[in-house]
């Protein structure tokens, strides 16, 4: 990653790729330093979501962990997904850009989203993820209800 891109008080985000189901996470997520896992869902949900999250932070010491899940379809072997990795990279560094905190970024290339979860979160996860709030469920509203049910603590950040 070329720092130049980025501002001074915003270093480069640390992006790990990973494909789902292809061994154990990183040693830094087993680790037992708290943290928080932000669910990409939008840029600006994302982005309200990296703004709690920081939040959180500062007051309980939390680091954000961005996961960004793509699903790769099934007529395309699992590490080749449709688009470049290097568009799903600038998605986080976009984010990095605007983020009021350091941001530490996986993406994950899985076939079925909801079931690459459980392989990729702890039991029991702090997990925030922003989105519009509407009468009928948007697919960031399942996302949290379905987070939820898997036992996970969800903070929904609401969009303006």
């Amino acid at each position: 990653m070329d720092k130049r891109q980025f501002p001074e008080s915003a270093p480069p985000p640390r992006v790990t790729p990973k494909a789902a189901g292809n061994g154990p996470p990183p040693a830094d997520e087993n680790s037992e330093r708290p943290h928080v896992n932000v669910l990409y869902t939008t840029h600006a949900g994302t982005l309200a979501a990296l703004k709690m999250a920081a939040r959180l932070g500062a007051e309980l010491g939390i680091y954000p962990t961005v996961l960004r899940l793509y699903a790769v379809p099934y007529t395309l072997p699992l590490e080749m997904p449709a688009v470049a990795m290097g568009f799903l990279e600038e998605q986080i560094h976009a984010l990095a850009r605007e983020s009021p905190t350091e941001v530490t970024a996986r993406i994950i290339l899985c076939r079925e989203p909801r079931r690459s979860l459980p392989e990729i979160l702890r039991p029991h996860s702090l997990i925030v993820l922003g989105g519009t709030k509407r009468w009928w469920p948007t697919k960031e509203q399942w996302w949290a209800r379905m987070l939820r049910k898997d036992g996970h603590e969800v903070i929904f950040v609401h969009l303006e």
